[in-house]
């Protein structure tokens, strides 16, 4: 479901039609529009990449500051604030993963795969 709604949200950016409640890519999408989502995708996952970078090297400095600067008397991080930024790598390791497989079936489709027609198996 979470990746359904990726995909619609990416088809609506590139101007796609409606996807089926079936998970399918429909057949009357031309190679130009299945291509911009392919790459609409992809960028995505380069800047989502990106972000779960710098969070890491976030998460790294945090680290080391609880070292030096926690004791005691003192915290230099609180477990909610922890708890969050774990949420926010999570979410953001979904939605990646959705978009890549959305790259990938872009991909399939303009291969020819399936005279046409993309199932995905959520299994």
């Amino acid at each position: 479901m979470f990746n359904q709604s990726i995909l619609s949200a990416l088809q609506e950016i590139a101007e796609f039609n409606d996807i089926n409640n079936y998970k399918q890519i429909p057949v009357p999408i031309s190679k130009e529009k299945l291509t911009d989502l392919c790459n609409e995708s992809e960028m995505l996952c380069e800047s989502i990449e990106y972000g779960l970078m710098h969070l890491g090297d976030l998460m790294q400095t945090l680290g080391n500051l609880a070292d030096t600067e926690q004791d005691f008397t003192r915290e230099a991080m609180s477990n909610d604030n922890v708890k969050h930024i774990g949420g926010l790598i999570k979410a953001n390791a979904y939605l990646l993963n959705a978009l890549r497989e959305t790259a990938s079936l872009s991909e399939y489709y303009l291969a020819g795969g399936l005279d046409g027609e993309i199932e995905r198996n959520d299994d």
